[in-house]
């Protein structure tokens, strides 16, 4: 019986709706719109962060950290020291690997191809439960001579997997048998496409160079906590047997999908939150609809009444018309979901993680069921309650539209327009905040020259000291050539450009203040440059000498060292002539400051640091895998085939690939760039559909007033008079909506202050803005039902009553 009613009902209802289409269409518009938006960011939102991991049992896979216990700060690596007590000490842990590795050259048939590739030990495919679709895994007796490859690589590389088997690939001139292919899901690290056979104790085993990142698997009966208590009590241990290394320093492990969107959780969740106030908004609006439409069916609603019908059963027909139209409004929030999504994933920022698993599946789907139904309710228990209220006598007496509903029903729809301005506020103030956050991370002075800077990442295979040699003086060769070519203003080969995907870092000690390898030491970021490098990137040199030619592996070493540095260490006194050792390649070489240069920034929101710069020719083994910058005086794109040809005349088995400073600044600051046009986006919506909402009810309020507004100018008011009362009123609630606009901005603010760059969540700046131009613009949508008010003719007016 209750289904036949509900199905008599529905019947009902599609045709009640299908008389006014009109209504029914915008109602339609507005709840796909809200439902599409929020549908669409909840598919990223649950493939990022809420989608179990893809692989075997992945709640029992932890990342491996470096934690400080003065500062709290994680340093999401281990030194090889550390890493090799850990896996001796730890008990709880079935499964340990390190890895190490990144976008670097791979050579297939005497050609050089960038690729991700790691280096790990047999236990890394135990840590993940991964199984090959192809031949088998290696074990730890095949260190550097084995290979694993994705089920990708092997076919594009070599037509199919199990050809794959038994072919050879080299790196760093090294070659490594093919011994298995893994399944093409499995990519880990993010974009990893070959993993080689490595040792399992690391080649460095220094206990200050955090060069190594762990992975792990709890055993079955082990907690999380379990596992961090018992890496506290090794981490005592290790701080108690090397004090000068190990001084307040602990080890973390963190769940893995924890590490792996950690940097984007705040900035997901901001976006679900915002999509969610539009889809409030939206129901507001559709809520305004609803009521503004049942005082004209007052008559029919009340003849069904005198013919029977319960409140219940009238309440329960215009549930059934609010269910069909979230209905309607859920499958054209599917369909705009799909639109929505792909263009998220076109403009969403490289390091979003887990892309290659977001979809528009049965959660989303489910979600968007969910929402419709969520929906149906938020914009329909106000029409409801109000028909619920309907006075009947007077319906039937007057058979028209005013006074028949209740006395609260223009206060209802006051209430839903005056939440809409708060709501849109609060969001305008995000968008605002984040806009300004944007423009001045956009805006800072990075200490080198970004235009025109056509930068190529080139890694050239080299294993011995002999093989690194050669190609250093191959690539300064390379680098003369380059400058010959027209169009190219100046060229320099660089290890750690700005905003790049190189870099190294650690300590350092001044002779005659510390000892390298003792205690805490000075910080610095540790670049590597060709002569010239300064002059290309446009950084000034403040004293002192560039680097030169001269400065080969045989010559006395050399640095050049940043203002910031100079500042830090030397405050009082010349750092020329000074001499530092390091522990890039050989701690036991003393380096010789011959000049200072002015400070860069290595990502548009870091500030500048300490950075130390040294001859490529010096340091062998770091410089066979550069950047070249390339300052040209036309489009720098334009000259990359011509750079291209000059590469493989002179090393054919090099790697290349092609981007340019600007395009590496883009990416630098994708995440909020993303964050940043989403929030505005939705944030302009809002306010549409808010003033949608103030024009609808000034429309209704102006209309129920006709009468009085008749008189007034009957009886000598002013039109401006007339235009001025209704503005007043609009300017009510605007004011209220402000007001309440201003408190939930208040806890906003409190969310947002750790993603702003530059001006803090208060941004006073920001709140009179924004104020004004939702209070205008609240007062803009107000003035055309103002207008008509103004110019009502009395006599029709007071006729009509």
């Amino acid at each position: 019986m209750a289904v036949t009613d509900l199905l008599r009902d529905l019947r009902q209802a599609i045709r009640v709706l299908g008389n006014a289409p009109k209504f029914a269409l915008v109602v339609v518009l507005t709840l796909g719109l809200g439902i599409g938006a929020t549908t669409a960011i909840f598919t990223v939102v649950n493939g990022v962060l809420l989608a179990p991991l893809p692989y075997r049992d992945p709640g029992r896979i932890v990342s491996l950290a470096t934690r400080w216990k003065d500062t709290g700060r994680v340093t999401p690596r281990l030194t090889g020291g550390d890493l090799v007590d850990i896996r001796n000490q730890a008990g709880v842990f079935s499964a340990f690997s390190s890895y190490v590795g990144g976008d670097i050259g791979v050579q297939i048939g005497g050609h050089g191809e960038f690729t991700g590739t790691y280096l790990v030990n047999a236990g890394f495919f135990g840590v993940f439960g991964v199984t090959p679709v192809y031949g088998r895994l290696f074990d730890d007796s095949e260190a550097g001579r084995s290979a694993l490859v994705s089920r990708l690589f092997a076919e594009q590389c070599f037509g199919s997997g199990a050809v794959a088997i038994g072919r050879s690939i080299r790196v760093e001139n090294q070659s490594y048998a093919i011994v298995g292919v893994l399944p093409a899901s499995f990519h880990f690290p993010a974009k990893a496409e070959v993993w080689l056979s490595a040792a399992t104790t690391p080649g460095n085993l220094e206990r200050d160079a955090y060069n190594y990142r762990a992975v792990a698997r709890l055993r079955p009966d082990i907690a999380v906590e379990t596992a961090q208590s018992d890496l506290d009590t090794i981490g005592a241990r290790l701080q108690a047997g090397f004090p000068k290394t190990n001084r307040n320093k602990t080890f973390a492990a963190v769940p893995l999908r924890e590490r792996m969107v950690g940097t984007i959780r705040s900035t997901l969740y901001l976006l679900l939150g915002a999509v969610g106030l539009v889809l409030l908004i939206a129901c507001a609006n559709v809520a305004n609809l609803l009521l503004a439409r049942t005082p004209g069916r007052a008559r029919e609603l009340a003849v069904k009444t005198a013919l029977g019908a319960g409140r219940w059963r009238i309440v329960r027909q215009l549930i059934a018309e609010n269910l069909v139209l979230a209905a309607a409004g859920g499958v054209l929030g599917v369909a705009l979901a799909r639109g929505g999504l792909n263009l998220l994933l076109h403009r969403a920022p490289a390091n979003l993680p887990r892309v290659d698993e977001i979809s528009l599946d049965w959660r989303a789907l489910a979600f968007t069921t969910a929402i419709a139904l969520l929906s149906s309710v938020l914009f329909g228990l106000a029409p409801a309650w109000q028909a619920a209220r309907l006075e009947v006598v007077e319906a039937l007496k007057l058979g028209g539209t005013r006074g028949v509903v209740g006395r609260g029903s223009h206060r209802l729809r006051d209430a839903v327009v005056i939440v809409e301005i708060a709501l849109s506020f609060t969001l305008a103030i995000g968008a605002g905040l984040l806009f300004r956050s944007f423009m001045a991370l956009t805006g800072v002075d990075l200490g080198y020259r970004a235009a025109g800077l056509l930068v190529m990442y080139a890694h050239a295979p080299a294993h011995t000291l002999k093989d690194s040699l050669a190609v250093g003086r191959r690539f300064d060769e390379l680098l003369q050539s380059i400058r010959s070519i027209p169009g190219v203003v100046s060229a320099a080969g660089a290890m750690g450009m700005p905003a790049g995907q190189y870099g190294s870092n650690g300590g350092f000690a001044i002779e005659g203040r510390q000892v390298f390898g003792a205690g805490r030491l000075p910080q610095a970021g540790f670049r590597l440059a060709s002569p010239g490098y300064f002059a290309a990137m446009g950084v000034p040199l403040l004293a002192g000498r560039d680097l030169n030619a001269q400065d080969v592996y045989e010559s006395p070493f050399v640095a050049v060292v940043s203002v910031s540095l100079a500042r830090q260490n030397f405050p009082q006194e010349n750092p020329l002539g000074r001499r530092i050792q390091l522990g890039l390649d050989d701690a036991t070489k003393w380096l010789t400051i011959v000049g200072v240069v002015g400070d860069v920034r290595a990502d548009p929101a870091t500030p500048p640091g300490p950075e130390i710069y040294m001859p490529l020719r010096q340091h062998p083994f770091y410089a066979n895998e550069i950047q070249v910058a390339v300052r040209t005086s036309m489009p720098p794109a334009s000259i990359s085939g011509a750079v291209r040809r000059q590469v493989m005349d002179l090393l054919p088995e090099t790697a290349v690939k092609f981007t340019t400073m600007d395009e590496m600044l883009s990416d630098a600051v994708a995440t909020p760039r993303f964050r940043t046009s989403l929030v505005a986006i939705f944030a302009m919506v809002a306010l549409l559909l808010a003033m949608a909402g103030v024009y609808g009810v000034m429309t209704y309020l102006t209309a129920e007033r006709t009468s009085e507004l008749g008189v007034r100018l009957a009886l000598g008011a002013t039109p401006g008079a007339v235009v001025r009362i209704v503005l007043a009123r609009a300017a009510v609630f605007a004011s209220i909506g402000l007001l309440l606009g201003v408190a939930g901005s208040a806890a906003l603010g409190r969310f947002l202050a750790t993603l702003l760059f530059g001006l803090k969540s208060s941004d006073p700046a920001t709140y009179l803005v924004v104020i004004a131009a939702v209070g205008l613009t609240t007062l803009a949508a107000a003035f055309g039902p103002a207008w008509r008010a103004g110019r009502i003719d009395p006599l029709a007016a007071i006729r009509q009553e």
